[in-house]
């Protein structure tokens, strides 16, 4: 019984379960600017990752291109 009640604080402190529980009772409504701020930020994000995609696959294309028209 006692390694379960040693097992179960240690579940605890490694998954930071006590701070989740905390965190969402201290914070009972959601701010609307905040979330759609996040919303734009993280568009922002995947329009920046989708560009460095294309171009390394673009520039990938062209020096193979090159590579076998030498």
């Amino acid at each position: 019984m006692r390694e379960r009640a040693s097992q179960a604080e240690y579940d605890k402190e490694q998954y930071h379960v006590g701070e989740l529980l905390h965190s969402s009772s201290s914070k009972k409504r959601l701010d609307l600017n905040d979330l759609l701020k996040r919303a734009k930020d993280q568009k922002k994000n995947d329009k920046k990752l989708n560009l460095l995609i294309y171009s390394g696959a673009a520039s990938a294309i062209v020096v193979f291109v090159l590579l076998l028209s030498i």
